[in-house]
């Protein structure tokens, strides 16, 4: 689609705004027969380029919105751009608007992704003009200088629980010679991913409380551009499979046993989906942002982010005009947690109560090593 009629396609969508609704997956005008449109207050999000539907964070977070929609009273509109461009179209669009609007009506405007950072940071005192347009801009420790508020979910403490745990995780507990421990990273410059792997190897570095036959670690990054990583094919994912079972260097003989640890958004059901087709061989994987230890018995344990919560809570602030120009949220707060695969570990349970670590004080610990880490 040529950029001409693309802006003009976006105008008529954000012209509308006003007088939309959403019901389940279906955005639609309201009857302009009736006697008055709806006033009710209106969340709108703008996702990263291909961000939603990856069944992790970004899809946390449109059930968050919706719950929170639900639970208040509110209308929706969730954009899924397919590319930056257009994105920056939308977030154009929609402050363009908001800069003539004389209705007042409240609106909220969530971006989750730092791809726009440039963008939001030289145009969010736009906003300004218009009272009843507040913004949420996620995924950044940076507070915004001007409108608008800043949400940063903090993974430290709940990785580092994952890195000490995945010591303890392994079918073959008491035989492990030379396994291998692969830590998946999208890329080297977003935040988050870099923080959670940080997080991720400091726990499995720290002195275990009881001898276990040693693991070793391959961190690799999947993509060197800023916004890379997030998206893989299957035929990459096996394979990369490939390349950590055969991976050698001075402690391995290139017959791994690997447990999969991919920070790398919906990249890494492509993991997942290859870790499963494997089922002769004894691989696992590490859950990331939601639950999949119910899923089958290749998962270990998941590493949660509660962002769907969080939303809730968050569309709640706004509404009682209390929204926070600043928050770093993490396990202290909740916002994040670990929990056992009961399939993996229920096969040892006699195992893990006598060797492995508790895990409230494991919490505890993590909670003090993140706070130490930000100071906050």
């Amino acid at each position: 689609m040529a950029k001409s009629n693309l802006w003009t396609l976006l105008l008529v969508i954000f012209m509308a705004l006003g007088a939309c609704t959403k019901d389940g997956d279906t955005i639609y005008k309201i009857n302009p027969d009736e006697e008055k449109p709806s006033t009710a207050p209106l969340v709108t999000v703008i996702y990263g380029p291909n961000g939603l539907g990856d069944r992790s964070y970004n899809d946390l977070i449109y059930k968050g919105v919706e719950a929170a929609a639900k639970q208040y009273g509110l209308r929706t509109l969730q954009l899924a751009p397919e590319s930056e461009e257009q994105g920056l179209a939308y977030l154009e669009t929609m402050f363009r608007q908001m800069e003539s609007a004389t209705d007042s009506i409240k609106r909220l405007f969530i971006t989750p992704s730092p791809v726009y950072d440039t963008f939001i940071r030289t145009n969010n005192r736009r906003l300004e003009k218009n009272s009843h347009a507040d913004l949420l801009y996620m995924e950044t420790t940076t507070p915004l200088e001007g409108k608008g508020s800043t949400l940063y979910i903090d993974y430290y403490g709940a990785m580092y629980m994952g890195g000490c745990l995945v010591h303890y995780g392994s079918a073959n507990f008491y035989y492990r010679v030379g396994d291998l421990v692969t830590l998946l990273l999208a890329n080297p410059y977003t935040q988050s991913v870099v923080e959670a792997g940080e997080g991720f190897q400091a726990g499995f570095n720290d002195p275990l409380p009881v001898h276990i036959p040693p693991l070793y670690l391959h961190v690799r990054y999947l993509s060197n551009e800023s916004a890379g990583g997030f998206t893989m094919s299957d035929t990459t994912a096996y394979r990369i499979y490939k390349e950590e079972s055969n991976y050698k260097d001075e402690y391995l003989d290139g017959r791994n046993l690997v447990t999969f640890v991919p920070i790398c958004g919906g990249a890494m059901h492509s993991i997942f989906r290859v870790v499963r087709s494997s089922f002769l061989a004894n691989d696992t994987y590490v859950g990331i942002d939601s639950d999949t230890t119910g899923d089958d018995c290749y998962c270990l344990f998941s590493i949660l982010k509660h962002i769907d919560k969080v939303m809730i809570d968050y569309v709640g602030l706004w509404l009682n005009g209390s929204l926070p120009k600043h928050q770093t949220l993490g396990l202290a707060d909740k916002a994040t947690d670990v929990i056992i695969g009961q399939y993996r570990f229920g096969v040892e349970r006699i195992l893990w109560m006598n060797e492995g670590p508790n895990l409230d004080s494991l919490r505890q610990v993590a909670i003090r090593k993140e706070k130490e880490r930000y100071e906050r």
